[in-house]
């Protein structure tokens, strides 16, 4: 009957040993966790954004290798030179012309004296809104100073917040370059990356790992497509003719006009009050031309986008511009491009994961 009580002792006190045991583990493997994601965050967001350009790029990088025999390395090399390139050169332009717009502007908020230029007579000859938009324009510019006075401080403190995010997008186009790099080579070790990625889906999903993975293949590149190269190939040609109109700090504005088509936000808001510069400063015909311009650029998405992205994963326009405008205030200006693709991808997957019999 002594023996019971050694027994039940020692059960006790293996079930303590194991606990103890299991909670020292679980709490290493925390900490390793902790410590090892704590390295990697200054790089989070190049590491990420490099992987969603391998991906993005690995069809190029599959008919890159067929024309050089399967020489990974090779392939990988011309496709980070051409992609730096074609990032770089017009970044070059667009960072110092932005340098000098965001230092204007920053003046002239910290001064108080920006100034909305009065309106020219032949406002006042516009058919129906001519008068009525000349008088309100006119008193506007005569009282800006006045009437925008008393909002000063606030003005002063969004006004620089938006101020500091624009001249990052210096810091955003490097971050890109590094993406570049990293993306080209995952592409030299995409079988084991590969790989990786089936194993890793098949731990989290079973047998629906390949089926996730696959989706997210298709979400990332229709997003990549269809959203922000639509918005690049929208953005390029707003910008090409803000630069050869003349239009005063067209650097700001196509950066405005960038995480507007990001963020699927109409072009159209930015079209109207350009459009009404034009022809409140410039002859009739070339505000005219221009202004024709203008507006079939900022419709082209309407054409763009079921021609590039075909019948890819879609994605509600809440979800991307939620995406954008989240990645921009976590990332900064990579995460314009990077939070559209990955909230794209978490609703794309969840859609998948609630929606299965």
């Amino acid at each position: 009957m002594a023996n019971k009580p050694d027994q039940s002792d020692r059960k006790q006190g293996f079930i303590v040993n194991t606990t103890i045991d299991t909670i020292l583990k679980v709490g290493v493997l925390f900490l390793i966790i902790f410590l090892c994601f704590k390295i990697v965050r200054p790089f989070l967001s190049i590491l990420l954004w490099g992987v969603i350009i391998s991906i993005i790029l690995f069809p190029v990088f599959q008919r890159m290798n067929r024309w050089f025999g399967n020489r990974y390395k090779i392939s990988s090399l011309v496709i980070m030179i051409v992609a730096l390139s074609l990032l770089v050169l017009p970044s070059i332009w667009l960072v110092n012309q932005l340098v000098v717009g965001v230092r204007f502007l920053a003046d002239g908020i910290r001064e108080g004296n920006i100034m909305i230029p009065e309106p020219s007579e032949a406002v006042s000859d516009w058919p129906l809104i001519g008068e009525w938009l000349y008088d309100r324009w006119f008193h506007l510019a005569q009282n800006f100073g006045e009437s925008i006075k008393g909002f000063m401080p606030q003005i002063v403190s969004w006004g620089e917040k938006m101020l500091g995010a624009l001249a990052n997008t210096g810091i955003g186009v490097l971050q890109f370059a590094v993406s570049i790099i990293m993306a080209g080579i995952f592409l030299i070790f995409f079988e084991k990356g590969s790989e990786s990625g089936k194993r890793i889906f098949n731990r989290l999903a079973g047998e629906r790992g390949e089926e996730f993975l696959n989706i997210s293949l298709l979400t990332i590149r229709s997003v990549a497509a269809g959203v922000l190269g639509v918005a690049v190939i929208q953005t390029t040609l707003m910008g090409l003719g803000l630069i050869i109109a003349g239009i005063p700090l067209a650097a700001v504005w196509i950066i405005v006009i960038l995480i507007m088509t990001i963020a699927q936000l109409p072009v159209l808001l930015f079209n109207v009050p350009l459009i009404i510069y034009l022809f409140a400063f410039r002859d009739p015909v070339p505000a005219v031309l221009w202004s024709l311009f203008f507006l079939i650029s900022g419709l082209s998405d309407n054409y763009l986008k079921p021609m590039i992205m075909g019948k890819g994963a879609k994605v509600p326009m809440l979800v991307i511009f939620l995406g954008a405008i989240g990645g921009f205030m976590a990332f900064g200006f990579i995460g314009l491009f990077l939070g559209a693709i990955l909230l794209s991808l978490g609703y794309k997957l969840y859609v998948t994961w609630v929606s299965a019999n």
